[in-house]
């Protein structure tokens, strides 16, 4: 196939010959820099005119540039942002689960998991965190998360400023709702970060995300240091995220500030700023399915929320939150819904007495749909919009009640000490031969597939009943039958049915009385510590 050429019939083509001869070699010489054959250094001794090229122009930062805008808020706030570090004693198992930098908090799997527990602990090692905060006032108040100094050792908060000082903090206050720490250090004339206005902001605007989270190890080291600092958008609002689960803690976190500004770890606890210098939100959490680093999904806890903490720190001196006293059905099912005559909305289950709610008229079986003209379609929603108010504010709920629509107006007030859940009328007690009486008379037993009791001071002791509570008490479950397959256990109290009160077992029976064979049955029923509304298929 080939043919072998002679040294005449080379030189017949000597530049075809010699451009494949030299290219060849220049294609060897090329491989062989590749592999690891570097023109040696003294070959660079000598060399004429230049090696490199560099610019000595120096570059000006116009202020009113969108460039000068941000160098000017970093170099504004950045004074103020102070590194956290903690430590906090951890039961360990396995020597190898002690890490560096303590808990990976920006981790969405991980952000609240408790520390590993074993029955019989092999030992305890100081497990050390490192986190952001800000300076709040002059007089030495930080805000951070409250994840950063979650379960911290008595004395286990080191605070680093920016001048280089180390000095220990006390928690004044923590609330695990919102995530938020107010910690105090004793020092004064600090540096301040201005706090700006969270509900204005706008999807697309600036986000400029600050954290300290090396401060106090490079202070070790009698090195200067700076705050991190990442640039992004505000990419969504009102986003609503659920921490842990599968054997861990789990939270629910609502009305959180999604961005695209990196939140890099230990940033937790740092400011979110806008392109003027104000704080808009605290840095909290990033989404990381992986676990090792960020996709560009990071969270912060808008600062107005934090404002009402602090606000009520000084006005009650502690944290309290807008109440309006109700309990709420986790879910509105298909067939709740058409019980109810409503398409969406947010079910309540029992109305506290005394409360804001029970005082403006609200009632079990009330549907909201609205709070202060805006749509709820879940709890979530509901308790979301009842926490941007303050305490003593006016709302006005619309709500569906026996497929009427209405408006009540009421004011939030405070949680207080003690809530009394049900009317103080006492029950009393039925004799053996009552009980036995009413037992004889059970269609539920037919239709529901159990059977019920007035709730007596032995049933009360029994199912860990309270003293006032009302209705009758489930005593058997059949297996299999329609109560069971809805859920209900011995021990709930069935409370209501087709929402008519039920106070003792003779309007119990006459409320049953009254339901057909297959019909699908309403009932309000109380479960452990929870009351909820649930619908149950009746025996033909």
């Amino acid at each position: 196939m080939f043919k072998s050429l002679s040294a005449s019939k080379m030189f017949r083509f000597p530049f075809v010959f010699w451009m494949v001869l030299v290219g060849g070699l220049v294609a060897v010489g090329i491989g062989l820099v590749s592999l690891g054959y570097p023109v040696p250094a003294t070959e660079l001794k000598g060399v004429e005119g230049t090696l490199y090229q560099e610019s000595k122009e120096l570059h000006s930062i116009t202020p009113d540039s969108l460039e000068g805008m941000i160098v000017n808020t970093v170099e504004l706030v950045s004074p103020a942002v102070v590194s956290i570090s903690t430590e906090r004693t951890v039961a360990s198992f396995r020597p190898s689960q002690e890490r560096s930098y303590g808990e990976r908090f920006e981790n969405f799997d991980e952000f609240f998991r408790r520390f590993f527990r074993s029955p019989e602990p092999r030992r305890e090692f100081k497990q050390k965190g490192l986190g952001s905060g800000m300076i709040i006032n002059e007089n030495g108040y930080i805000l951070t998360n409250e994840h950063v100094i979650h379960q911290v050792d008595e004395g286990g908060i080191s605070i680093t400023l920016s001048d280089g000082r180390i000095l220990k903090a006390e928690i004044v206050e923590t609330d695990i709702e919102s995530d938020l720490a107010v910690l105090k250090i004793r020092a004064d004339s600090l540096p301040v970060v201005t706090l700006g206005d969270s509900d204005n902001l706008r999807v697309g605007q600036w986000a400029i995300a600050i954290g300290n989270p090396f401060g106090y190890a490079l202070s070790e080291l009698n090195q200067k240091y700076e705050p991190t600092v990442t640039v992004g958008v505000i990419s969504a609002r009102e986003r609503a995220m659920q921490i842990g689960g599968t054997g861990t803690e789990v939270r629910v976190y609502t009305d959180l500030i999604q961005t695209d500004a990196s939140i890099n770890p230990g940033n937790s606890g740092g400011p979110l700023v806008n392109i003027h210098g104000e704080v808009i939100g605290i840095n909290s959490a990033i989404l990381s399915p992986s676990g090792v680093g960020s996709i560009g999904i990071g969270f912060a806890v808008p600062i107005n929320k934090a404002k009402r903490i602090l606000d009520s720190l000084v006005k009650y001196g502690k944290i309290e939150w807008p109440w309006i006293g109700i309990y709420m059905q986790p879910e509105l099912t298909e067939d709740l819904a058409k019980k109810f005559g409503v398409e969406r909305g947010v079910l309540v289950t029992e109305v506290v007495e005394s409360s804001p709610a029970k005082k403006a008229g609200v009632k079990a079986g009330d549907v909201i749909q609205r709070v202060n003209g805006k749509d709820v379609n879940s709890p979530l929603d509901l308790k979301n919009e009842i926490l941007k108010l303050e305490i003593g504010e006016e709302i006005v709920l619309a709500l569906v009640r026996e497929k009427e629509q209405i408006t009540i107006a009421l004011t939030t007030g405070r949680i207080p000490e003690e809530i009394v859940r049900a009317e103080e009328e006492e029950i009393e007690e039925e004799t053996e031969k009552e009980i036995k009486e009413a037992l004889d008379k059970a269609p539920e037993e037919a239709l529901l597939g159990i059977k019920v009791q007035p709730i007596t001071s032995e049933l009360r002791k029994k199912y860990n009943l309270a003293e006032d509570e009302q209705g009758v008490v489930v005593t058997q479950v059949t297996p299999a039958g329609p109560a069971m397959q809805a859920g209900i256990v011995p021990g709930d109290v069935i409370k209501e049915v087709e929402q008519k009160k039920i106070t003792d077992i003779d309007n119990f029976h006459e409320a049953i009385q009254e339901v057909k064979p297959g019909e699908m049955i309403l009932l309000r029923v109380r479960h452990g510590v929870w009351t909820m509304y649930i619908t149950v298929p009746t025996n033909k």
